[in-house]
């Protein structure tokens, strides 16, 4: 791992690079997940809700999924992964994008997904990242996702699925703070694993996944 602090650093070049040349490998480990991370947030969804996914990668297992029931809107910032997305995902609306300047409608969502995603993201810019789903999600809108237990630099390395990848996040009370902050109540908090299947042979990991409702004001959150 390489201490990734430098301001030279350009994070986005880094994960947007990264996923084009794993898409594959990383599509294919993902598509193992036999976990049950969406059920708490398909419980409370009405049939035909309109859902974000954030970081949609190549749709599996997340979007592929929601789409069973809803309509799909996945977003992610490398176009390799998004082609693999439309054939396993056809019905998704899919946008090549970059999660802190794609243009959505705000209230347009009931739902925002964002499963693996946040800590590709400069961890000074997560409170932006929540306050922009908080505008794209209805009032009473729900938002779901993995975080990050502890705190953790910026960094890279260069044996994630064979690429160079960046890495960076806060800790799980920060994070409680910043939803809070953003307009959001926690609603239900559970430990989930790396995401990749039982058969997966990496090292494991742990990770709170969070499922959120926005708090109805009238305006965004400060």
């Amino acid at each position: 791992m390489d201490p990734a602090n430098d301001p030279a650093v350009n994070s986005r070049e880094i994960v947007r690079d990264g996923y084009d040349r794993c898409a594959e490998a990383y599509a294919a480990a993902r598509a193992r997940d036999d976990s049950d991370q969406l059920a708490c947030l398909l419980a409370l969804l009405a049939d035909d809700s309109c859902v974000l996914d954030v970081g949609c990668g190549a749709g599996v297992p997340i979007a592929q999924t929601l789409a069973r029931w809803h309509r799909v809107t996945g977003v992610d910032i490398s176009e390799r992964m998004l082609r693999l997305a439309r054939a396993a995902v056809p019905k998704a609306r899919l946008i090549l994008g970059d999660i802190l300047s794609v243009e959505l409608q705000h209230g347009g969502f009931d739902a925002v997904v964002a499963m693996y995603v946040l800590f590709h993201v400069p961890r000074e810019q997560h409170r932006d990242v929540f306050r922009r789903v908080w505008a794209w999600l209805r009032p009473g809108g729900y938002f779901l996702a993995t975080l990050s237990e502890f705190a953790e630099e910026p960094y890279t390395e260069d044996d994630f699925f064979g690429v160079r990848m960046y890495w960076s996040c806060l800790g799980w009370s920060d994070y409680e703070d910043l939803l809070r902050s953003s307009g959001f109540e926690v609603l239900r908090v559970r430990s989930v694993g790396h995401g990749y299947g039982r058969t997966y042979q990496g090292r494991d990991e742990r990770h709170p996944l969070v499922l959120a409702r926005k708090r109805c004001a009238e305006v965004s959150p400060s």
